[in-house]
């Protein structure tokens, strides 16, 4: 009896839950697991509710039935009171006022989506989870001595300790350890602190990271110090503005701006871009006197190298050894004045003064130029503190008012990647998988019910918890994230079950010989229990996800919101309003009915039953 809505219910959840799986990158790395356990375990309930549940309760119920007990007996007249009494009569008021039960459900929808507008409901892409480690990285201008960049590591470590002794509270552990690197040969310096736990510290790390911030002092010699708290989740940084289109110089010219710019944003922190200066570098320009002699760059710099590097000669092989034998210029010179006493041989054989033939200046290097798909780039990153400022905000305003100035000053163009690059390419992807997930959603439960209107009824309870999951990260104080996204994929499948189990019941009402309203209302009521039940052993297996205290398990609050939340509005909404809107679908019908063609057209009853041909219009509808 009831397989056909026990195999939908578990069809269509499958069907929400399985787009999950197209979202890529690391979002679709972190929640891949979830619709594969999901799918995974309701193949196995399919197969233990009708193959083995059976066996289990052939054996467990008595043979012979006991009069029940008098806990029993009264809470089954207590129940049956409430469903024939109490619950009976609403769900006949809401539907015999069946579009002022769809019109409070609306205006509840509006109330809800009005809450993001207003700025009273957040939107964080990801909920990431607070990091166990700051990182402090300096970058020295070029030609500090190597004794100034030790003594800047001991100043930063100086900062550090004040920072742990005043923030560390009695009987908690702060910072486990700490590891310094020095580049010398980059100009940089990077400094990582291992914090405890995050449980186990009552200091918060981004409290760490802004003390550390305000304490470190002004050295000389240092081009930029940033202090950063990695967090757990997509590698994308909150900020991420991608320059190209143009000379390196000129990328450079536009990064150090949009830098500037970004400083004076109030909780923006860590700025620094992919471009940074390396070590001073001589500049070769041929002259043309040395263009006249047969010089090019690409000659000229095989013979420089292999003056300072030398020339492999030959290769020679001595027992099961192979020996190189290289050919060096020896020079008492050293430095740039090696390379101005140089002598190199043209074409004809000629020696001339490499001073005669090229200009050499001196310009500031780059450490590492990156390039994408050929063409050179330049990313300008930077955090924000979100207790602060949020990062759509600050990417808002650059949009607005800076960035369109900065690329017609420079010629560049931009694009915005990191977090913003994430936060597109995952939405494309749910908005795909949801609209599959709602199509294979429509096939299973039309294919069910034999019925093309069916579905729809079914389906229509799924905005309603939306509204529920708006209105639950509202009052835990939660803002929406791409969880909540995914939750809702989830909330639909979950949602549908419910109503699916009551228009069966309503169709076999129906077939019964009842009229809709009778059916409507009585399937509500011998659903009732069964809709609560599924309700709330769902709810009641997330709420604790709810209440966790974990740090780690942050990230997964907003789904169990989204559905708990949802579902628990949208069970009482599917016991009135599926009600309502099926009867509201029979006004429209029996209007078409007696407008156009009062005698061929199906009613609402034939559609519902998938039955297309003649049938009387419903007598519950008046004219």
């Amino acid at each position: 009896r009831m397989a056909a809505p026990v195999i939908a219910a578990s069809l269509t959840t499958m069907a929400a839950f399985g787009p999950i799986l197209l979202v890529g990158d690391v979002i679709g790395q972190i929640l891949s697991a979830l619709p594969m356990v999901v799918i995974a375990v309701l193949i196995a309930s399919l197969i233990e509710c009708f193959l083995v549940l059976p066996g289990h309760l052939s054996h467990a119920l008595p043979k012979e039935r006991k009069a029940p007990g008098w806990f029993r007996r009264n809470f089954d007249a207590g129940f049956a009171f409430f469903r024939d009494k109490m619950f009976g009569w609403l769900s006949d008021l809401t539907y015999r006022w069946r579009y002022a039960t769809l019109a409070a459900a609306i205006a509840l929808g509006i109330v809800g989506g009005a809450l993001i507008p207003a700025g009273k409901l957040g939107f964080e892409f990801f909920p990431s989870v607070e990091g166990e480690t700051v990182n402090v990285t300096a970058i020295f201008q070029p030609g500090v001595p190597q004794d100034a960049m030790y003594g800047l590591v001991e100043q930063v470590e100086k900062a550090i300790e004040t920072v742990e002794t005043d923030l560390t509270p009695e009987g908690e552990d702060l910072i486990l350890t700490s590891f310094a690197y020095l580049d010398m040969e980059n100009g940089r310096a990077n400094i990582a602190l291992y914090l405890t736990a995050a449980e186990l510290r009552s200091v918060r790390t981004n409290q760490i990271g802004r003390a550390i911030r305000e304490n470190i002092p002004t050295i000389a010699g240092v081009d930029r110090i940033s202090v950063r708290e990695p967090r757990g989740g997509p590698p994308g940084r909150a900020i991420d503005v991608e320059f190209s289109g143009a000379e390196v110089p000129v990328l450079k010219a536009a990064s150090e701006e949009l830098q500037a710019v970004l400083e004076g944003f109030e909780g923006v922190q860590a700025i620094s871009d992919t471009l940074a200066y390396g070590k001073p570098e001589l500049v070769l320009e041929l002259t043309p006197r040395g263009r006249a002699l047969g010089f090019s760059l690409d000659t000229l710099g095989s013979q420089i190298r292999d003056t300072f590097e030398g020339n492999l000669a030959r290769r020679v092989a001595e027992e099961e050894e192979e020996i190189a034998v290289r050919v060096e210029q020896v020079s008492d010179a050293s430095g740039t004045a090696a390379l101005r006493d140089l002598w190199v041989r043209s074409d004809a054989g000629n020696f001339v003064p490499l001073s005669e033939v090229v200009t050499i200046s001196e310009r500031q290097g780059f450490n590492r130029i990156v390039r994408e798909e050929g063409k050179t780039v330049v990313s300008v990153r930077a955090d924000t503190d979100t207790t602060i400022v949020a990062a759509a905000d600050v990417l808002e305003r650059l949009e607005a008012d800076y960035l369109p100035g900065i690329t017609s000053k420079y010629g560049v163009q931009y694009s915005l990647g990191g977090t913003q690059a994430e936060q597109s390419a995952a939405f494309g992807d749910l908005r795909l998988g949801g609209l599959i997930a709602l199509g294979v959603m429509y096939i299973i439960i039309a294919w069910i019910f034999g019925s093309y209107f069916a579905p729809l009824a079914v389906m229509l309870i799924i905005p309603f918890g939306v509204i529920g999951a708006i209105w639950g990260h509202f009052i835990m104080g939660y803002s929406l994230s791409i969880i909540s996204m995914m939750g809702l994929l989830g909330l639909a499948g979950i949602l549908v079950n419910d109503s699916i189990v009551l228009v069966s019941r309503l169709q076999e009402r129906l077939e019964e010989g009842d009229s809709l309203r009778e059916a409507a209302t009585g399937a509500a009521r011998d659903r009732l229990r069964a809709v609560v039940l599924t309700s709330l052993t769902t709810i009641g297996g997330l709420t604790p996800l709810l209440f966790e205290t974990s740090l780690q398990a942050k990230f997964l609050i907003p789904m169990a919101i989204t559905i708990v939340f949802g579902l628990g509005l949208a069970t009482l909404l599917v016991l009135f309003l599926v009600p309502a809107i099926i009867g509201i679908g029979a006004d429209i019908g029996a209007f078409f009915s007696w407008l156009f063609v009062r005698k061929n057209a199906p009613s609402f009853r034939g559609l519902i039953r998938g039955d297309h041909h003649s049938i009387p219009r419903p007598p519950e509808v008046e004219a």
